[in-house]
């Protein structure tokens, strides 16, 4: 049997869905739980460096010469199957996603052992996944509501008031945005009879010669709404940092990193389909100057370190926006490449607060103190991570912020290059202040020390962080080795 005809793009999405029900069913069972999330840890890190890039169809025939049937359209080459795009981007997206779930299982093992937690971590892999991959509209709408679902059960997982009421309003607004998704899609569906994202894009390529249509423009509002929620963008901002505050650190680290690739993804999806509204990129712009002021300007407030982290990411999330906003090719191509660097440097932060909150039982800063020589290496790791998201060299987001500034400024908009680098010193202001009050003030007197023996946290997280801050690093000072699959991919786009 030929391995390429096994290793699919689709068993990237498969293996954890499978993976997800059977540890669901063996909840209970702790040593079994353990041993098939460790299994389920390594394919899931593996499967995506021995999946061959391809154009995979699933579920259906592929192609259909000249179909006319009961549409009133005519294409030479129309899906009819579910399509998964895996190349270079996708690999890229999937294997970084890989990297922090696995943190986000392991570290989970170090305090219980739950079958159902560990199962929604493994159907927050595969339904981003596939969101990733898809070219599908429908398909992408369902994987987003699966992965809605999947993050508020990792919140409820705390199992505290607080955390029930952020998933339910969380459940509620991502209720609001499916919906609004599901209609903008229906709309589409009644227009063209398509659902595959490159026969719309032919498709209203074609139309929209004459025109843009009412219609069209009716579902580009609505699946933005969706991308609002999705992405965590201004006014979903607060709903979004509440998820991220109230979910374990490590697991927070994950849902970042899933949001930040989400909007990537689903922007594609947008920009594809509505490149010809000329005020698309206008929006983009606008929410995307926003959710950066506002996270760094709430981030400053915060007397939470969780909330602190939280707001910061929203703020990044921004930036990526503010990329695709700006439209040029070195614009988009920058965003994306920070898109995959802040993911990298913020789930930093957010294991090493995951070692805090382990420690102190607290997020409450004012509480906190006392805790740089009992920790061991994870201020050290801590503070690389926050030079790390605040932009500076030779770190990996220098990079990608350097490219963002300065194509701000070739598009024609200097005043926004300022704004991008106050933003990235108010960040550094923000999270350096986190840092004093956690490791150098004095610290508190309710912390006995016994509370804070060197081995009241895990090794393991120590183990991650240093893998992060690694990768951070050797992007920062080989960004060739990434940049280029990125211009690849979205010179292949056609639209910019």
């Amino acid at each position: 049997m030929n391995l390429d005809t096994i290793f699919v793009p689709a068993l990237l999405v498969a293996f954890p869905l499978i993976a997800a029900i059977c540890l669901n069913f063996l909840h209970g069972k702790d040593r079994v739980v353990k041993a098939v999330a460790i299994i389920s840890v390594v394919v899931v890190l593996v499967l995506p460096w021995i999946t061959d890039a391809a154009v995979y169809w699933f579920g259906g025939h592929p192609q259909v010469e000249n179909v006319t049937g009961g549409t009133n359209i005519v294409l030479s080459k129309l899906n009819l199957a579910i399509v998964y795009k895996y190349a270079a981007i996708q690999k890229l997206f999937i294997a970084i996603l890989a990297i922090l779930a696995s943190a986000a299982v392991l570290i989970h093992f170090t305090e219980r052992v739950s079958g159902v937690y560990v199962a929604m971590i493994m159907l927050g892999v595969a339904s981003t996944s596939a969101v990733i991959m898809a070219d599908d509209i429908f398909n992408i709408f369902v994987f987003l509501e699966i992965l809605t679902i999947s993050q508020a059960a990792l919140v409820i997982a705390i199992g505290s008031i607080q955390a029930y009421k952020t998933a339910i309003k969380y459940l509620i607004f991502g209720g609001i945005a499916g919906s609004s998704i599901l209609l903008g899609i229906a709309i589409l569906l009644n227009n063209y009879g398509l659902l595959n994202v490159s026969d719309l894009n032919r498709a209203i390529t074609l139309d929209i010669e004459a025109g843009i249509p009412h219609a069209l423009i009716v579902a580009c509002a609505l699946i933005f709404v969706g991308w609002l929620f999705e992405s965590g963008m201004v006014p979903f901002h607060i709903i979004k940092s509440d998820v991220y505050s109230k979910a374990r650190p490590s697991v927070a680290a994950f849902m970042q990193t899933q949001t930040k690739f989400v909007l990537v993804a689903l922007w594609v999806v947008i920009l594809r389909l509505f490149y010809g509204i000329s005020t698309f990129n206008a929006l983009v712009l606008g929410v995307g100057i926003l959710s950066m002021v506002f996270g760094v300007m709430m981030a400053l407030k915060q007397t939470e370190i969780t909330r602190l982290l939280a707001y910061v990411a929203v703020a990044q999330a921004g930036l990526v926006g503010v990329g695709l906003g700006i439209g040029t090719r070195a614009a988009v191509t920058a965003s994306i490449f920070h898109a995959v660097n802040d993911a990298l440097a913020m789930a930093i932060l957010f294991l090493s607060v995951s070692v805090v909150l382990h420690i102190t039982h607290t997020v409450d800063m004012r509480k906190m103190g006392g805790l740089l020589w009992k920790t061991g290496y994870v201020p050290f790791l801590c503070l690389l991570g926050i030079f790390a998201v605040s932009g500076m060299p030779p770190f990996n987001t220098y990079q990608s912020e350097f490219r963002i500034i300065t194509a701000a400024s070739t598009a024609g908009y200097p005043e926004l290059s300022v704004l991008i680098i106050l933003t990235s010193i108010a960040t550094l202001v923000a999270l350096m202040k986190g840092f004093y009050t956690i490791y150098l003030k004095e610290g508190q007197d309710y912390l006995t020390d016994k509370e804070l023996t060197p081995v009241s946290y895990s090794w393991g997280t120590e183990v991650f962080m240093v893998l992060l801050v690694a990768i951070c690093l050797a992007i920062g000072l080989t960004p060739q080795n990434v940049f280029p699959y990125i211009e690849q991919f979205v010179q292949t786009l056609g639209v910019i």
